[in-house]
């Protein structure tokens, strides 16, 4: 497995699978206190300023498929137990691009755990950002 400059990483504009998914364990398992909040400083700017930060276009391919799947069965229609309201269907059938917009503690009163906080683009501009936690997908905006 590849070492990483956490740091380095957390200023990259665009991310592959492999170094969020690095990034994710690190800052969930090594990381000091002081080394997280800067690493969670670091996405924080670079995703207000630039907007979501990039994904390869392999992982936004596989968050595709994963979105409609959630939604729709494989023959198009909807599913009964959809997660999703009309803008949020909008937006899945009109994907235009996922990004990662930071981390998100998803954790209890006890304990931090971050996941990986995206955000979906449709083609008209909306925007549905979302984490995926216990296996559920959670709209939160």
């Amino acid at each position: 497995m590849a070492k990483y400059d956490y740091i380095k990483v957390s200023k990259k504009t665009k991310l592959s699978e492999k170094e969020l998914n690095a990034l994710k364990n690190w800052i969930n398992n090594k990381a000091s206190k002081a080394e997280r909040n800067e690493v969670l400083e670091n996405l924080y700017e670079t995703s207000s300023t630039m907007g979501a930060i990039a994904l390869t276009q392999d992982q936004v391919n596989k968050g595709a498929k994963y979105l409609y799947n959630l939604g729709y069965t494989p023959r198009g229609s909807e599913r009964k137990n959809s997660p999703y309201g009309m803008r949020e269907e909008y937006i899945v059938k009109n994907l235009k691009d996922i990004g990662v917009l930071g981390f998100y503690d998803a954790g209890n009163f006890w304990n931090s755990f971050y996941v990986p906080l995206y955000q979906a683009e449709g083609k008209d501009g909306s925007t549905m950002d979302y984490y995926v936690a216990g296996g559920q997908i959670n709209i939160i905006g």
